[in-house]
């Protein structure tokens, strides 16, 4: 007995193994009955494995039309061999509508394969790359175009040729016209956060921070990919310390007396500088995920103001105290002053004349004072014109060095070459000078130098003093400039205020940085207007 297997195509490109059997006749009653019984086995088997490929033939129909994405058996003519019920459904068409039509008739109504820019032919680059291929294709124009995705496929190679190609279509208008839509959002999101003039930035639960905005890296001097990922902490003074177990307590309480109130506080450059805040808390809960936000304000000038402000209006109401002492205290010195030459004039007894000559002393002392008390309540009114601060500087230094011409002091300069003129009173200035020279002198009883520089800052002129003498102590240093607030034992306590003044009253800043031990140095700052 022969077997011999052969193939028959049935439609969806299924492939069924048919049995032919080629039996050798014979007279012998046994022999035939063996070849039955033979035959009827081999039947039944294949029978079975008939009734198991319908079951599979069954179950790839059923998943090829119950799939949501449309999907196409393309030849490599580009000839549609089949279609799923999805495709059918959407177009309109019919097993038989499709049958022999090329792919790009039945999508496009074209006579060619597609060329254009915007419906590239993905059977064309799957042919060349024999992989995988996805492109998007465009239908109608304007509000009404539709958005494809197009997933090609090669299948069956052959000789190293794919046979047939399946091509799975899904509409992904809505899904891009969302991503859009979303994209469009977070450019305007991150085009408010970028502009705002206040920092914006965001932690997670673990502290960690997530957004840092333009603003954010102005004010703490970091840039974005420097804190991203990294603790809040780096950001916070550490003697506030750990915010992570505020953090802890929220995520188990779920409330915060914190939220949605503006607290002051103080933040941390990446400089060192402490510096004082406005910041506002709030926070969103997303998929279980729970994000934290600051608005945080520099308010550092605000602070400066307000301390201007409030030394404006105590040196308002001592001006008009000290107004009234100077002038009920100036007669009584002249009229002390002037009996005391005449008694001095008239007594030969040393020891009296000794005597008389401290009266004139402390009398000459305190006329200086109420000269001081003159200058201080007096409101400034500068006669600015064009001037060089490198010129005026070098004036001071030669009347200082004629004044202070023992050995052990020392003048020495530092100017910037070419320091642009500004606007400025020249003869105010130099009082300011004079005054914080002299006072460096008097803290350098063992000698040292006097160091003077200038530098252009673009919209200011920088000079600083510098003194090599004793320093003043960190918690004298904030007050140096109020006024009859003084280090020294002679001292008025006026000078330093009176400079503070001058240069306020240019609109610009003047501050002091010192060591105990090393010295002391005046920055100054004017404006270039």
């Amino acid at each position: 007995m022969e077997l011999r297997k052969c193939l028959i195509s049935y439609p969806r490109s299924m492939s069924f193994t048919v049995l032919t059997v080629k039996l050798e006749t014979s007279t012998r009653p046994g022999d035939f009955m063996d070849n039955a019984t033979r035959l009827k086995k081999i039947l039944e088997r294949k029978e079975e494995e008939i009734a198991q490929l319908r079951v599979a033939k069954l179950f790839l129909e059923t998943l090829f039309d119950g799939i949501d994405e449309e999907i196409l058996v393309i030849g490599p003519d580009y000839t549609v061999l089949d279609a799923n019920k999805v495709f059918l459904n959407r177009c309109g068409l019919s097993k038989s509508d499709i049958k022999g039509k090329k792919c790009y008739e039945i999508n496009y109504n074209l006579h060619h394969p597609c060329k254009h820019e915007k419906n590239l032919c993905p059977l064309e680059k799957a042919l060349k790359t024999k992989g995988r291929v996805e492109i998007t294709h465009h239908y109608g124009e304007g509000k009404q175009q539709k958005e494809f995705m197009r997933i090609m496929y090669p299948v069956f190679f052959r000789e190293g040729k794919p046979e047939y190609f399946i091509e799975i279509s899904r509409d992904v208008t809505e899904y891009r016209t969302l991503i859009r839509r979303l994209q469009a959002s977070e450019k305007k999101f991150r085009a408010i956060l970028d502009t705002a003039n206040d920092a914006i930035l965001s932690v997670d639960s673990d502290n960690r921070i997530i957004l840092f905005n333009n603003a954010a890296e102005r004010i703490f001097g970091y840039k974005r990919e420097e804190v991203l990922g990294k603790s809040l902490n780096m950001l916070v003074p550490p003697q506030y310390g750990d915010h992570r177990k505020y953090v802890r307590r929220f995520l188990r309480t779920k409330s915060s007396r914190l939220m949605g109130k503006t607290l002051s506080l103080t933040a941390l450059r990446k400089s060192g500088e402490e510096f004082p805040i406005e910041l506002g808390l709030s926070h969103f809960e997303m998929g279980g995920t729970i994000t934290f936000t600051a608005i945080i304000r520099d308010v550092s000038v605000q602070r400066q103001l307000e301390k201007k402000l409030l030394r404006s209006e105590r040196l308002a109401a001592v001006g008009q105290a000290v107004a009234h002492v100077a002038h009920e205290i100036k007669n009584p010195l002249m009229i002390i002053g002037g009996f005391s030459h005449q008694l001095k004039k008239s007594i030969d007894d040393a020891g009296a004349l000794r005597k008389l000559d401290m009266i004139f002393d402390e009398v000459r002392r305190l006329e200086k004072l109420v000269r001081n008390l003159g200058d201080f309540t007096k409101e400034y009114r500068l006669v600015k014109r064009l001037s060089d601060i490198n010129s005026v500087i070098r004036d001071v230094l030669r009347i200082m060095e004629e004044v202070y011409s023992e050995d052990k002091y020392r003048f020495e300069e530092n100017l910037a070459e070419g320091l642009r003129e500004i606007y400025c009173d020249p003869d105010k200035l130099k009082q300011v000078f004079m005054n914080i020279i002299a006072n460096g002198i008097e803290a350098m009883e063992e000698g040292g130098r006097i160091i003077v520089s200038t530098a252009d800052l673009g919209d200011a002129v920088e000079i600083r003093i510098s003194d090599e003498g004793v320093g003043i102590e960190e918690s004298k240093l904030l007050h140096i400039f109020e006024p009859f607030y003084t280090t020294r034992e002679k001292g008025s306590g006026l000078g330093l205020s009176i400079s503070y003044r001058i240069v306020e009253a240019h609109g610009g800043d003047i501050w002091a940085e010192s060591r105990l031990g090393e010295g002391t140095t005046f920055v100054i700052r004017l404006p270039d207007r």
